[in-house]
């Protein structure tokens, strides 16, 4: 990665080409910058760099014949234009042996070194923090970082000497440590203040801006963040993260959205060679060995009380969510799971939400999730909740837009003795007539305690319902006989 303190001798500049805008006449020159291997490209207008120039001379006093002279006339002649990109590119040249170890930050923002270079970034970042730190962590302790931006600051810890600092020390990295040290929520995405992201950035490796640099690729560790209770992922894969250790202590909630990974173990065991293979019991057990118990200790997320997946490609639930065994909310929206597996070791789970799925089927579901209040399975495909009817805990259930057609599958929960809403909306049982009394009917002397598809019955419909539920009661009477 592009490191110009490091790599300067490995560093070149040129103007491959220029371009003229056909409607206004603008000549560009693009400038190629690369340091190592890494390289990007930055367009300017001859305009440019005579500002550059100009404050160069003014600050720094380089000579001022070292700029080729402006021209009047004939100045868009092809052989002009190609004599002056020849010139231009030797005047970079000159000014890259003039600064050999650090480039003046005119120089560095001219050439994009600000966007793509972990010094130049970090340098930004010192002075946003030390100018608005304290406002940024009073309002919320919680800010965004590119992915570009952690790497920088994870290579960035690693460097036996510092470049010096200029202007008061305003650039310091110290104040970005200082910024990362009390920050408790830390948000990655692949590049910064662009909402597209989410869609270019989690299917393919797409490079940021005009340079080779791709965020999926850059590896990292969040060191600089001792002191995190949540930690978010957005179109990027947490396994760019090279070492958690430090974060399994103290974190609370880890959300990773709109990604390409397929299994949880990509998240909770991150960091782990061997996240493939099968995670043991984390329970208190008196048979197990006490080198196990080391081995468990050291994966246990012994903080984590909300993982939220939503958006992913999760084809299951694998055991690595045995990792966490104080998680109290599971959100897995949006993702392709089929079945339920793993969550019996969860005592403390409250919430599971589920919408968004591939579910057909939910078969005897309390013997994994017993002490479950919220369970959401909309949009699934559900035909039948027969393996719902003993989560005995369960006060909040959403069975919106699956295929339920039969009103005799609400017995299956009218019966759970908490449960305070339902929502039923968008299946092909909503859709027949006296669909609300109907349901509200099967929970009978409770039917005024249930919110049906987040609306109380009315009094019309709760009256309704007692005529039809003793009916119902008068029909079952019949059939015992």
């Amino acid at each position: 990665m592009s490191c110009y303190y490091r790599q300067y001798e490995d560093t070149t500049v040129t103007i491959p080409k220029y371009s003229v805008e056909s409607s206004a006449g603008i000549t560009y020159y693009d400038i190629k910058v690369r340091v190592a291997n890494v390289d990007w490209f930055v367009e300017r207008r001859y305009r440019d760099f005579a500002q550059l120039h100009d404050k160069l001379v003014e600050d720094i006093s380089i000579s001022k014949k070292l700029l080729p002279p402006k021209k009047l006339v004939g100045n868009k002649q092809p052989a002009f234009l190609e004599q002056r990109r020849e010139q231009l590119e030797t005047y970079l040249q000159e000014l890259l042996i003039y600064f050999r170890n650090e480039l003046p930050r005119l120089l560095a923002e001219f050439l994009d070194f600000n966007k793509y270079d972990i010094i130049y970034i970090l340098q930004d970042l010192a002075n946003l923090f030390q100018e608005s730190g304290d406002a940024l962590l009073s309002a919320k302790k919680e800010y965004s970082f590119s992915a570009l931006e952690i790497y920088a600051i994870s290579e960035r810890l690693a460097l036996p000497c510092p470049p010096s600092t200029e202007q008061g020390g305003k650039f310091d990295f110290s104040h970005v440590l200082d910024f990362s040290t009390q920050l408790e929520a830390l948000v990655v995405t692949p590049i910064k203040d662009n909402a597209s992201f989410v869609q270019d950035y989690n299917t393919v490796d797409v490079p940021i801006g005009r340079s080779n640099i791709i965020p999926n690729r850059l590896s990292f560790n969040l060191n600089a963040f001792r002191n995190l209770k949540t930690l978010k992922f957005s179109a990027l894969s947490t396994e760019n993260i090279v070492d958690v250790e430090l974060l399994k202590p103290t974190l609370q909630t880890i959300c990773v959205h709109n990604t390409t990974i397929t299994h949880i173990n990509q998240v909770l065991l991150c960091d782990n060679l061997h996240k493939n293979c099968d995670v043991p019991s984390l329970l208190p057990d008196p048979i197990a060995s006490n080198s196990e118990n080391v081995l468990l200790n050291t994966d246990a997320w012994s903080e984590l009380s909300e993982l939220d997946l939503t958006g992913n490609l999760l084809t299951q639930i694998d055991g690595s969510v045995r990792t966490a065994p104080k998680l109290r909310r599971l959100i897995l929206e949006q993702n392709r799971i089929r079945t339920i597996q793993n969550l019996a070791e969860l005592p403390h789970l409250q919430l599971l939400s589920l919408s968004g799925n591939l579910i057909a089927d939910c078969i005897d579901w309390h013997l994994s999730m017993g002490n479950l209040v919220t369970l959401k399975l909309a949009q699934n495909k559900l035909k039948s909740v027969s393996g719902l009817r003993k989560l005995l805990s369960l006060v909040n259930l959403d069975l919106s837009c699956n295929l339920i057609e039969e009103l005799d599958e609400v017995d299956n929960v009218a019966n759970l003795p908490l449960l305070e809403t339902l929502s039923l909306t968008g299946n092909p049982l909503a859709g027949s007539v006296d669909y609300r009394p109907r349901v509200l009917a099967r929970f009978h002397e409770r039917a005024a305690e249930i919110s049906l598809d987040n609306e109380p019955g009315t009094q019309q419909e709760l009256d309704t319902a007692l005529v039809l539920s003793a009916l119902l009661k008068s029909k079952r009477r019949q059939q015992q006989k």
